[in-house]
């Protein structure tokens, strides 16, 4: 059994998060928006840190039969349960919105996992060995904590705005004039050391404070586990005549499948009838469109699978030299990320298909091909002083990507509905330049993403929705150099070891090599941007304010593209860190 206690002070933007259209309004102290967090009523952080215990308790048993001389079976089962009295501050504004508390905890929650496993060895040199059964485990402090820490009950977010007309203003539970002042009051004379009297006004109302954001867990909600299956074989092997012996080959397969897997989904915003103009599901918040809070409920997945295959072999040479290589393919499907410590973060980092949640498909970690190798050269030239030469490389397929579209509304999404999503909806991809479901704000934005459609593999989902991480960074190569040489002292047995570890050694040699050029975290690339339009509008004329899409509780009938404020090509960067070499000089004394 083992006992943990965690208090996390994690209120993010408690000092205030402003945002400023221009450095002329930077300097003149004119923000556009500030986004603000804080323990309510007090305004001290420290109010609204995590504060929770749980004893984790684990009870297993195991039993290996051996079967003959060749074969022998391993077999057992565990059982991790989570225990503890600690619970999330009630909010009723929660329970009035959906029926339910946001008070559910891990206590109480168990998973039973089965096992089994086998070595057999048929003939000499030959292994086998495999097993199949569920497993779990890891630390949920972070999930955990996010039910804590963000209880819509002992803190309150609020995100105020300036509209682009640059006089009226959006201020939660304000509206009119009152909305105007109040906005004017928080986002003008801005200094950066003091949070304005009126934001800690507003943050502290009761309108306000009625629709405060909450994470919560379901109260359904299963511990993460998944199926594994293994299979590997060995074989050591003398090839005779000039290949000779210390042959060893390798294969391994593993297989998986989620049983139940962590889900992000803000429950806040709810399914319509009215859908995008390629049939995607349109949300509405069960408050208010001018309501930029969510409710993120951690809930489980029963998606994601991977099948993971590789191939290895060593060689050792009597003359100190042993090479190895091996190669590995991954196929592996996911529908949640879960790439950060919030959960606001963890909802909002996918590729979306619509406002429900992250999208199926590819996940972020998949590397499809991998080949790695190695030749290491060991000998004493002297006594027993070794002298070591090693080169270690590897060669894969950038990380994968999607293909995404940036609406360009302002807080609530007016195609989907949901907020804090803005670039992450997967593109749908023109029939061509005439497809009657999209029309551009130019010709030159048209030619441009027929363009790109044309040049990236784009081409093959004319007509649908772009896959999520369908796409791949180019392939880099990186090669690592290790040098040692032992050295005496003249005391005893005693002796120096100095070495001297270059990683990336190919970019010493030239800066352009040993280069990761890929596209950045979260790995979502807006090809345009996006709007509805509720009646169709020719490209290059500019609609009216009645045709465009204001909410979601209007028609989205066309989608209009325009240009993306950056090109996928110019997103696609030098990773400056593992793209540079590093050298590590040292020296080790034994005795």
């Amino acid at each position: 059994m083992q006992s943990t206690s965690i208090f996390n002070l994690f209120v993010q933007r408690s000092a205030g998060d402003y945002y400023f259209d221009s450095i002329a309004d930077l300097q003149a102290g004119n923000a556009q928006r500030l986004r603000y967090t804080n323990a309510v009523p007090s305004l001290n952080p420290a109010y609204a840190a995590a504060q929770f215990k749980y004893q984790s308790l684990a009870f297993g048993v195991q039993d290996i039969w051996r079967v003959s001389d060749i074969f022998t079976l391993s077999y057992g089962a565990r059982y991790d349960l989570y225990a503890g009295d600690s619970r999330p501050a009630l909010n009723t504004n929660f329970v009035s919105r959906f029926g339910f508390p946001n008070t559910a905890y891990i206590s109480g929650r168990g998973v039973f996992q089965p096992r089994i496993g086998f070595d057999f060895k048929p003939a000499t040199g030959v292994t086998v060995r495999g097993g199949v059964g569920i497993f779990s485990g890891g630390s949920p402090d972070v999930y955990v904590s996010n039910s804590f820490s963000n209880t819509g009950f002992l803190s309150n977010s609020i995100d105020v705005r300036q509209n682009n007309n640059g006089t009226s203003y959006i201020v939660p539970g304000q509206t009119g004039a009152a909305a105007n002042a109040t906005g004017s009051a928080i986002l003008t004379g801005v200094n950066g050391t003091t949070i304005p009297s009126a934001a800690n006004t507003v943050l502290a109302g009761g309108s306000s404070s009625a629709t405060a954001p909450t994470n919560a867990l379901a109260p359904n909600f299963k511990l993460p586990s998944q199926w594994r299956a293994t299979l590997s074989a060995d074989y050591d092997s003398d090839l005779g005549g000039f290949l000779g012996g210390g042959w060893h080959f390798g294969a391994d397969l593993l297989y998986s499948k989620v049983r139940d897997q962590v889900y992000f989904t803000d429950i806040r915003s709810v399914p319509t009838a009215l859908t995008t103009p390629d049939g995607r599901t349109r949300y509405a918040s069960l408050t208010t469109f001018a309501d930029t809070n969510q409710d993120i409920l951690l809930t489980n997945t029963s998606k994601g699978r991977g099948y993971i295959a590789v191939a290895r072999f060593e060689k050792n040479f009597d003359i100190g030299v042993n090479i190895g290589a091996s190669y590995t393919y991954q196929n592996v499907k996911d529908a949640t990320p879960a790439t950060s410590s919030t959960a606001g973060s963890n909802y909002g980092n996918g590729a979306f298909f619509d406002a429900s949640g992250a999208a199926y498909g590819v996940s972020n970690d998949e590397v499809r091909h991998f080949i790695k190798y190695n030749v290491t050269f060991d000998h004493a030239f002297f006594g027993d002083y070794k002298t070591v030469f090693s080169i270690f490389g590897e060669t894969r397929i950038g990380k994968p990507y999607s293909y995404t579209m940036q609406d360009i509304s302002s807080g609530r999404s007016a195609i989907f509905g949901n907020v804090g999503t803005g670039s992450r909806y997967l593109l749908y991809v023109p029939t061509s330049t005439t497809d009657a479901l999209v029309s551009y704000d130019s010709a030159t934005t048209q030619t441009y993403l027929d363009n790109l459609i044309k040049s990236t593999g784009l081409g093959k989902y004319r007509g649908k929705i772009a896959p999520r991480n369908g796409f791949n960074s180019p392939w880099f190569t990186r090669v690592d150099l290790h040098l040692s040489q032992e050295v005496p002292t003249g005391f005893g047995n005693s002796r120096i070891m100095l070495f001297a570890d270059i990683e990336n050694f190919t970019n010493l040699l030239n800066k352009n090599w040993g280069q990761v050029r890929e596209y950045s975290f979260p790995y979502t690339i807006p090809a345009v941007r996006v709007q509805c339009l509720q009646t169709a509008v020719a490209t290059g004329t500019a609609p009216t304010a009645a045709q465009v899409t204001g909410t979601t509780s209007q028609a989205c009938t066309q989608y209009r593209y325009s240009s993306p404020s950056v090109t996928p090509d110019q997103q696609n960067v030098i990773s400056s860190r593992p793209s540079l070499y590093t050298i590590r000089i040292g020296a080790r004394f034994t005795f």
